[in-house]
Parts: structure tokens; sequence; C-alpha cells
């Protein structure tokens, strides 16, 4: 079943569905979304400072390497 099939099922079936139903569905989709957050592995000032990065790079500001030239950069520091 689709994404698209699934979210018109589950809408049908919410809108039949009793009060412990809805509280069951409410309570693990709102689980979902909280530990999702939870999940989030950078702090506010991690997040600016990774925006302010990005902006050098688009700018023109700051070396970009390609992952190409990491690899290389890499296995020259392994063989030493």
């Amino acid at each position: 079943m689709t994404s698209i099939a699934l979210r018109k099922k589950t809408h049908e079936f919410i809108e039949m569905a009793d009060e412990k139903i809805l509280k069951a569905v409410y309570t693990i989709l709102e689980s979902h979304i909280h530990s999702s957050e939870a999940d989030f592995p950078f702090t506010p000032e991690q997040v600016k400072e990774l925006n302010k990065r990005r902006k050098d790079h688009l700018e023109g500001k700051s070396k970009s390497y390609t992952a190409q030239e990491v690899k290389k950069a890499i296995s020259a520091k392994l063989k030493k």
C-alpha cells in the first residue's frame, strides 16, 4: 500500500474510531514526534555554527573538498 493510500485509509479509520482508539493513536503519534525531536543530535549553538559555515561555503568564503579529495587525503594519511 502506498503512503497516500495509507494516509487516506488511516483518516477513514480515525473518522470512525471511538475515543479509546483515538487516544491510543494520539499517544503513539505524540511519542513518535517527541522521540524524533529528542534524537536531533545538535544543540542550538551547533545549529547556528553549521548555518554560519554553510553560508560561508555558499558565498565562497571557505575551502571545500570533494568526496574524492577527502578519500585521497585519508588514504595518504593511512599509508604513512
